[in-house]
C-alpha cells in the first residue's frame, strides 16, 4: 500500500513536471512582427489628447474604425463625461456638399478656435506642407484658407481671433477670419531666402519648423528672414527614373558658410517692417524669438557659432534696438537651447530662466532689467523640463532627476518662496501631460518591474483615476525577460548606468552572446527606469544578453559627466562600451568571444567606431546610416561639440572612422539609404573606400531611395530588421560553443 501510494505519488509529481516543461515550451517568443504591431504590448492612449484652457477639459481624437471618419471629443477630466466637440455637419465648406475630413487638430492661442489639418506632406523631418482650416467654435463655423496647389505652412490664428497667418511660397500671408480678406506681409522671398521657415539645418538642429510669431496684442508679427544664397549645395541621387534625378538641399558643412538669419517686425496696421538690431556678426545663431508680455519688446536668443555663448536680447520693437539682458558661458562645453520650456515670462516683468552655470541644470529668476532675483531650484541634480506656472504664479512644475539620473519624476517649486514638492511618488519614469492651470495632469509611468499606466491626477499628484494600462497578464504568454539595472566603474573611476535583459529560459550554467543596443550622442540616454521596449524583447528573444549602457556626454548627470566628449567624439563613448564589455566578461553566463554591437545614426557611428577602436573587445557590429567623419556632418551639431575642423584638427581624427578604416577587427555590415538627407550616404562610401584600401572584408547594403529611416514601407522595414538580425545570427549564434 505504502509502495502504491509512493508510486502514484512520484507519477503526479512527473506529471506536474512535465506539464510546466509543456506549459513552458508553449510560451510564445516576441517576434519583430509583436515589435511593430502586437498592441497588447502598448498601453491604450486617447489620440492627440490636448488640454483646453479652462484646465478642466481635454479633447481626443475618436477614430471609426468603419467609416474612417474622425470626431473630436470633449472630456471633462474629473467625472469622465465626454460629448462630440464639433457638430459635424458644421465642417461643410461654404458651397460645398459634404464634410471635409480631417487628419488632426491644433488648439490656438486664442482657445475658441481649432486648426484643422486637411492634408498634409513631410518636407524634412519635422517640417509638413499641406492644406489647412480654421473652425471657430463660437459660431460653429467652419472658415477655410485660400486654396492653393502648392499648399502653406505654419498656420496660426491670432490672439484676438481676428486673423489667420501662414507662409506661402516662402511669404507671410494673414486672412481676415471675418470676411476672407487676404493681406500678403512680405513679397522679398526668393530662391534660397525664406520669410517664416527655415531652410534643413536650422529645422534638423534646432528643432523649429514654424518661423513667424504673433504679438500678445495681435497687432505686430515677428519673424525670421533666413538667407541660404552662400550655404553650400549637397546633391543627392534618386534612382528611380530613366535617368536619374539630381535632388540638391543646402547644407552647410563644417567650418563652410552658414544661412544668415535677421529679425523683422510687421506692424499690420500700416504694413511696415522694422529690423531688429542683432549686431554686425552675422557668423551667429539666432535659435529662438519669444514675445514677452510686454507687445513692445521682442525676446532674441543670440549665440556665437561656436554655440559656448548665448545671450538673451531684449529688443523694442517700435525702434529696433536692443539690449542685452543676461547671457551665459561655457568654459568646458556648449550651451543648449532645445528646449523651448525653459524660458517662461510672468507678470511682473519677470521671467524664468534655465542655465546650467552651476554645473546642473537648475531654474532662475529674473526681472527685465536682468537682475537676478533667485535661484528656485538647486542641487547636484537636474530639470530637464518645464511643464507650467500656476495661474497665480507662486508656484512652477517641472520634471527633474533629483531621485536619480534614470528617472524623471514631476515636482513643483516656489518662484518667489521656497517651497519643494516631489508629486510623483512611484520611482520610474513619468511622462507628464500638464494641463493649463497646473490643476490636473495626464501622468504616464513605467518601471523595470510595472508596465505603463496612464492615469488622471490633480495637482497636488492625487490619482482621480486611470486612463489605460497594459494588461501585464499579457506578458505570460510570452518568453518576457525581465530588465535589470547595474552600474559599472571603469578603470579611470567612473560609474555608468547600464541595463540587461537575459535571454528566454536564461541557465546561468550556460554561455551566452551580448547584443549592445547603443546610441550614446551627447546629451541623450538610453538606461531608464522604465517598462523594458519590445525591441529589446526581440533581440532577448533571439537568444542574446542585451546591453544598454549610458556612456560619458550622457544626459541627467551635469556639465561634469556631458561635456567629457567635448572636443573629441567618439573617444570616451568607445572606452567606456568597452569597460562595461570588460566587465560583462568577468560573468560566469557571458561568453567574452561573442559581443556584439548595433545602432542607428549616433548608434551607427558607435557601433562602426567600436569595431575600429575597440581593441578586439566587439565581435560583430551593424552600422546603420552611421556618420563615419564629423567633417562630413552639418554646421549646427559638429561645430556645437567639436568647433570647427580648423580649431580642432586632432579631435576629427580621433573619432573618425574614415581615418581608423584600417583598425577593423571583426565583422561589420554597414546600411544606409541612398536620399538620407541628414547623414549622407557620402558617410558610407568615403568609409568603405577606406576599408577596401586597407584590405577590410566588410558587408554593406544601400536602400537607394532610403532616407535617413532607411527603410519606406512595412514590408521594407521588415526585411531591414530582418537582414541585420541574420547576419548578427550568423556571426554570434552559429558559432560552436
Amino acid at each position: 500500500m505504502i509502495r502504491t501510494l509512493r508510486t502514484l505519488i512520484l507519477a503526479l509529481l512527473l506529471l506536474t513536471t512535465a506539464a510546466g516543461a509543456l506549459q513552458a515550451q508553449e510560451k510564445k517568443p516576441v517576434t519583430l512582427r509583436d515589435v511593430f504591431g502586437n498592441p497588447a504590448f502598448f498601453a491604450p492612449r486617447l489620440a492627440n489628447l490636448q488640454w483646453m484652457e479652462d484646465g478642466k477639459h481635454y479633447t481626443y481624437i475618436k477614430f471609426n474604425r468603419e467609416d474612417r471618419s474622425r470626431v473630436i471629443m470633449k472630456v471633462d477630466a474629473e467625472n469622465d463625461e465626454e460629448t462630440p466637440l464639433l457638430d459635424p455637419a458644421t465642417l461643410v465648406p461654404a458651397g460645398a456638399d459634404e464634410a471635409v475630413s480631417f487628419e488632426e487638430y491644433r488648439w490656438q492661442e486664442n482657445s475658441n478656435f481649432l486648426v484643422l489639418t486637411l492634408e498634409e506632406r513631410s518636407i524634412w523631418r519635422r517640417s509638413t506642407i499641406g492644406s489647412y482650416a480654421v473652425y471657430d467654435l463660437a459660431a460653429q463655423k467652419l472658415i477655410s484658407l485660400p486654396e492653393y496647389e502648392e499648399g502653406v505652412m505654419n498656420v496660426k490664428v491670432s490672439p484676438d481671433g481676428k486673423w489667420v497667418g501662414y507662409v506661402y511660397k516662402d511669404n507671410i500671408y494673414i486672412m481676415n477670419l471675418a470676411d476672407g480678406d487676404v493681406r500678403q506681409l512680405t513679397s522679398d522671398a526668393r530662391e534660397h531666402v525664406y520669410n517664416g521657415r527655415f531652410g534643413w539645418v536650422y529645422e534638423e538642429e534646432f528643432s523649429i519648423v514654424d518661423g513667424w510669431e504673433w504679438s500678445p496684442d495681435s497687432k505686430r508679427i515677428a519673424f525670421w528672414q533666413e538667407d541660404e544664397t552662400e550655404v553650400p549645395e549637397f546633391t543627392m541621387t534618386n534612382w528611380m527614373p530613366l535617368y536619374q534625378e539630381m535632388i540638391s538641399i543646402r547644407y552647410p558643412k563644417p567650418g563652410e558658410k552658414n544661412p544668415v538669419e535677421k529679425i523683422g517686425v510687421i506692424d499690420l496696421a500700416d504694413g511696415s517692417r522694422r529690423w531688429m538690431n542683432i549686431g554686425e556678426e552675422t557668423d551667429i545663431y539666432i535659435p529662438r524669438i519669444r514675445w514677452t508680455h510686454d507687445p513692445q519688446t521682442l525676446c532674441i536668443y543670440r549665440m556665437n557659432r561656436l554655440q559656448n555663448h548665448l545671450e538673451l536680447l531684449f529688443a523694442d520693437v517700435t525702434d529696433g534696438s536692443t539690449r542685452v539682458v543676461i547671457e551665459d558661458r561655457s568654459e568646458t562645453g556648449w550651451i543648449s537651447v532645445d528646449d523651448y520650456s525653459f524660458l517662461r515670462f510672468l507678470d511682473g516683468r519677470r521671467f524664468l530662466w534655465a542655465s546650467e552655470r552651476s554645473g546642473y541644470n537648475h531654474l532662475y529668476l529674473y526681472d527685465y532689467d536682468g537682475k537676478l532675483l533667485r535661484q528656485v531650484t538647486e542641487g547636484e541634480w537636474e530639470v530637464s523640463e518645464v511643464l507650467g506656472v500656476t495661474p497665480d504664479e507662486s508656484m512652477v512644475y517641472f520634471l527633474a532627476t533629483e531621485a536619480s539620473p534614470i528617472q524623471r519624476n514631476l515636482y513643483r517649486a516656489g518662484i518667489e518662496e521656497d517651497d519643494f514638492d516631489r508629486l510623483t511618488e512611484d520611482d520610474g519614469w513619468h511622462g507628464i501631460n500638464l494641463s493649463p492651470t497646473c490643476a490636473l495632469y495626464v501622468d504616464s509611468w513605467s518601471s523595470v518591474t510595472a508596465p505603463t499606466r496612464r492615469v488622471l491626477c490633480d495637482g497636488d499628484g492625487d490619482e482621480i483615476r486611470t486612463l489605460g494600462a497594459i494588461d501585464p497578464t499579457v506578458f505570460a504568454e510570452y518568453h518576457w525577460s525581465e530588465k535589470e539595472l547595474f552600474t559599472v566603474t571603469t578603470e579611470d573611476g567612473v560609474e555608468l548606468y547600464c541595463s540587461m535583459m537575459k535571454p528566454a529560459n536564461f541557465d546561468e550554467n550556460k554561455k551566452y552572446p551580448v547584443f549592445f543596443d547603443v546610441y550614446g550622442g551627447p546629451g541623450t540616454s538610453a538606461v531608464r527606469n522604465a517598462w523594458s521596449g519590445t525591441m529589446q524583447q526581440w533581440y532577448a528573444s533571439e537568444g542574446y544578453i542585451v546591453i544598454q549602457a549610458d556612456n560619458r556626454g550622457s544626459s541627467g548627470r551635469g556639465t561634469a559627466f556631458k561635456h567629457a566628449v567635448y572636443k573629441q567624439l567618439g573617444k570616451w563613448e568607445v572606452h567606456d562600451y568597452v569597460q562595461v564589455a570588460k566587465h560583462l566578461s568577468t560573468l560566469p553566463y557571458v561568453d567574452s568571444e561573442r559581443i556584439g554591437i548595433w545602432g542607428w545614426s549616433y548608434g551607427g557611428y558607435m557601433a562602426a567606431l567600436s569595431l575600429l577602436l575597440g581593441e578586439g573587445t566587439f565581435h560583430a557590429g551593424v552600422a546603420i546610416a552611421p556618420l563615419t567623419d564629423w567633417r562630413l556632418y552639418d554646421t549646427i551639431y559638429a561645430e556645437r561639440f567639436m568647433q570647427r575642423p580648423s580649431d580642432n584638427p586632432d579631435g576629427y581624427d580621433v573619432g573618425s572612422c574614415i581615418v581608423h578604416a584600417d583598425k577593423l577587427q571583426g565583422n561589420l555590415l554597414v546600411i544606409h539609404g541612398g536620399l538620407d538627407d541628414n547623414v549622407h550616404v557620402q558617410n558610407t562610401m568615403q568609409f568603405v573606400h577606406n576599408l577596401e584600401e586597407a584590405g577590410k572584408q566588410f558587408d554593406m547594403r544601400i536602400y537607394p531611395n532610403g532616407n535617413h529611416g532607411v527603410a519606406g514601407g512595412m514590408r521594407s522595414r521588415l526585411g531591414l530588421f530582418e537582414y541585420y538580425m541574420q547576419f548578427m545570427n550568423e556571426h554570434m549564434l552559429d558559432r560552436a560553443e
